[in-house]
């Protein structure tokens, strides 16, 4: 194999159409006042395309009424589809997550036999598939493909697949518990969704929703909180506003051990108001209350920190003239935008490997990316080897040392990493 080394190109690089993305009000309370948090010019989602580039800007905003942080403008739904098109192996938990979940509701109960679960964002099945036989299962979600996979890997489970939107979905049967594990935060409207589940609940239902939280947001991974697959950016206190204005009351609140998941278990309630970022204090004054801002503060501190850490190991870099990149997804595109990894040596050529299908023989921003058995085609007394990953940091290194690269010529970013 005979790779083709190129340098970044960094030709129309801000291009972006206005078709992929669109403006909408804050997400939990509906103002439309808000102040711009960070804004990122012509990002690019995942590799190069030969019609329009795949590529938005990015920002992030905070209301300035109930003081959630979202994403605005969100994508289109032409634009979700547009750019997360390949986003493939970029997504994911890890193993044995479904499995927890499951113990966590059996401890309490709601895994009753002849109960009936819906799973809303159900993608294949996964979590359906690990209940316990007696209870009946149903899922929900946008994606058709997953849809059809999981009828197929699941055919003789018992489970019911709906392919549908899910503030318009078709269910038969009230649901007992109805799960969203990770959803919330990627939709445009989720209070609108909230509404819907709230709207086929009985009396006794049980909503179970986890989402990332911001209070524990804080992390060296250089993309950070602000995940661009997420256009709403959860605190505790705007999840509770978010659930509020749906009509669901909060019976217990969990952090879970080992990653970003805030789980609050609701139930149908009354609508009250929204939980004010000040508090009236004693004779007429005013006292700090829950508000996020602060919080928001002190997590952007956080982020430029690990921006700054990276930025000197970026300084360590082994000075080639050739430089292979591990990583073909959001990591690169954030390295891109944030450091001066890409843009400090404008005469350093690189390749890219990848081990998502979905990326192999494209490009990014004018770079090729191989599949990384082309690791063992590099002359590395001339080059280096850059890892650009969080979650698989480690697993990365290992895999390019079985393929005899010497670990002198890695470099990576993190000394630690916490993965979902």
């Amino acid at each position: 194999m005979v790779l083709s080394w190129n340098r970044v190109d960094s030709f129309n690089a801000n291009f972006t159409s206005p078709a992929l993305t669109a403006y909408r009000p804050c997400p939990v309370c509906g103002s439309i006042r808000s102040a711009t948090v960070t804004v990122f010019n012509g990002f690019q989602f995942f590799t190069d395309s030969a019609r329009e580039p795949k590529r938005a800007d990015v920002c992030q905003c905070l209301c300035l009424d109930c003081f959630a942080i979202y994403m605005n403008p969100g994508y289109s739904s032409y634009g979700f589809n547009t750019l997360f098109a390949e986003a493939g192996c970029s997504y994911g938990s890890t193993s044995g997550r479904a499995d927890e979940q499951r113990d966590w509701l059996e401890k309490r109960g709601l895994l009753a036999e002849g109960g009936r679960v819906l799973d809303v964002g159900c993608y294949d099945g996964g979590f359906l598939s690990r209940l316990p036989k007696g209870v009946l299962k149903t899922g929900v979600d946008i994606d058709g493909p997953a849809i059809l996979r999981g009828r197929e890997r699941h055919a003789s489970a018992g489970i019911e697949f709906i392919h549908g939107a899910f503030e318009t979905f078709d269910i038969d049967e009230t649901p007992d518990l109805i799960t969203a594990f990770h959803v919330l935060e990627h939709l445009p409207r989720p209070v609108e969704v909230l509404k819907k589940l709230r709207t086929i609940a009985h009396g006794e239902t049980r909503a179970l929703i986890e989402v990332p939280v911001l209070e524990n947001g804080a992390t060296k991974d250089i993309n950070g909180f602000f995940s661009v697959q997420h256009m709403t950016h959860f605190s505790k206190q705007s999840l509770a506003n978010a659930l509020r204005r749906a009509g669901w009351r909060v019976v217990e609140a969990h952090e879970c051990a080992g990653y970003n998941g805030y789980r609050v278990l609701a139930m149908p309630g009354d609508n009250p108001p929204l939980i004010p970022p000040l508090i009236k204090g004693g004779e007429g004054g005013l006292v700090k209350g829950a508000g996020d801002v602060p919080l928001l503060h002190a997590y952007l501190s956080s982020w430029h920190n690990a921006l700054f850490e990276a930025g000197k190991r970026i300084e360590r870099t082994i000075d080639t003239k050739r430089c292979v990149v591990w990583g073909g997804g959001m990591h690169t595109e954030f390295l891109y935008h944030t450091t001066s990894f890409f843009h400090a040596e404008p005469e350093r050529e690189y390749v890219i490997v990848d081990g998502d299908r979905l990326k192999q023989g494209r490009s990014w921003r004018g770079i090729r990316i191989y599949d990384p058995s082309a690791l063992s085609e590099v002359d590395w007394s001339g080059a280096s080897l850059f890892i650009s990953s969080y979650g698989s940091q480690n697993e990365m290194v290992e895999a390019a040392i079985s393929m005899n690269v010497p670990r002198e010529r890695i470099t990576t970013l993190y000394d630690d990493v916490r993965v979902y």
